[in-house]
């Protein structure tokens, strides 16, 4: 009996023990002294329109230089904590180069994707290493694995944006390869959408990019409302560009109807340029995010070009016929709609 309780005894005492260093394990990490803040351009959007969001990171008097590139992970998830989508991110300047007592502050442009879902949004941010490692500490309030709410806002239907009909010039929608959620179009030379007159100010949002190396000069492209207002734009090089341009009311005119189009000053024929074999369209540009909206209902806004005159650019031959593509139907859905992917768990990153 005596050996049976000693024997209980060290059991017990193995036990305590390691419960102890599980509980020594479970204790926080101490934050390091960085504080994140987000703010919305407008706290109540629809599904398919552009919102911008500043990011704010104060860092305090006893921050350490960093020892890692890291990035920032952004989530947008609705009210069953399921993410919508995200705007991962380097900060603009690198955490890296953080320094103590400093507030850091940038806007970017997020496209809400279209969901099965309206309703409110909280927003969740935090830094993790660009390479293997955990999530950093910071200050704030922590949701749980190191994941900060730093915003709240309501998502609407999408029947509050201004819809397009997408018209002729168009091809259809296709999936990026690197993200077969994201879809991208292409246009010929030339593609036109319309839309009703909403007899404002207008914001026109457009995300694009093309094959700087396809073009035999450089190419450029002309927005323009109902041909006569918009935007000339000389693509440099292949990176995804994003214009946001302001037209007055008086340059949409009283019709009923305004026309929007994007005009490239050439196209071209992957197959002639040796680009995709085998791949006979005619293309001009990729857009990954057409909008538009009413100027009043965005609030402040960075880096916005008011539109002035322009002239459609003269017709320049494509490298060699090509075939018309399959028409689009009048009404068709946005190209800022994303193809609607099955919810994702609690996000790990």
């Amino acid at each position: 009996m005596h050996c049976g309780r000693t024997s209980s005894r060290v059991a017990l005492a193995l036990i305590a023990a390691t419960a102890l260093i599980g509980c020594k394990r479970r204790q926080p990490a101490e934050a390091i002294d960085v504080t994140p803040s987000l703010s919305v351009n407008r706290a109540r959007a629809p599904l398919g329109s552009a919102i911008e969001v500043t990011y704010t990171w104060t860092t305090g008097a006893s921050l350490k230089k960093m020892d890692q590139p890291y990035r920032a992970f952004v989530h947008f998830l609705d009210s069953h904590e399921v993410m919508l989508f995200t705007d991962d991110h380097v900060p603009t300047p690198a955490p890296s180069s953080w320094e103590p007592g400093k507030t850091y502050s940038y806007t970017r442009t997020v496209f809400i994707p279209i969901y099965p879902y309206v309703g409110d949004v909280e927003v969740r941010v935090g830094l993790h290493p660009e390479g293997r490692g955990e999530r950093l500490a910071l200050k704030g309030q922590d949701t749980g694995m190191r994941e900060y709410k730093v915003a709240s806002m309501e998502v609407l239907p999408q029947t509050e944006n201004i819809f397009l009909v997408y018209k002729e010039g168009w091809h259809n929608p296709e999936s990026s390869p690197q993200n077969p959620s994201l879809e991208r179009t292409w246009t010929k030379k030339d593609a036109l959408v319309s839309f009703k007159n909403p007899k404002k100010d207008i914001v026109v949002y457009l995300e694009a990019d093309t094959n700087y190396k396809a073009f035999d000069f450089p190419p450029v492209l002309t927005v323009a409302v109902n041909g006569r207002s918009g935007l000339t734009v000389p693509i440099e090089n292949s990176e995804v560009f994003l214009k946001k341009i302001r037209v007055k009311a008086a340059d949409l005119g009283n019709e009923e109807w305004v026309d929007l189009k994007l005009s490239m000053n050439q196209s071209f024929v992957p197959k002639v340029k040796g680009v995709n074999t085998h791949d006979d369209r005619e293309l001009g540009l990729l857009v990954y995010h057409l909008y538009v909206s009413e100027a009043d209902k965005l609030g402040s806004l960075a880096n916005v070009v008011d539109a002035g005159p322009v002239s459609v650019p003269t017709a320049v031959a494509a490298a060699s016929p090509a075939p018309a593509a399959p028409a689009r139907p009048a009404g068709a859905r946005p190209v800022s709609q994303t193809t609607t992917p099955a919810p994702n768990p609690k996000p790990q990153s």
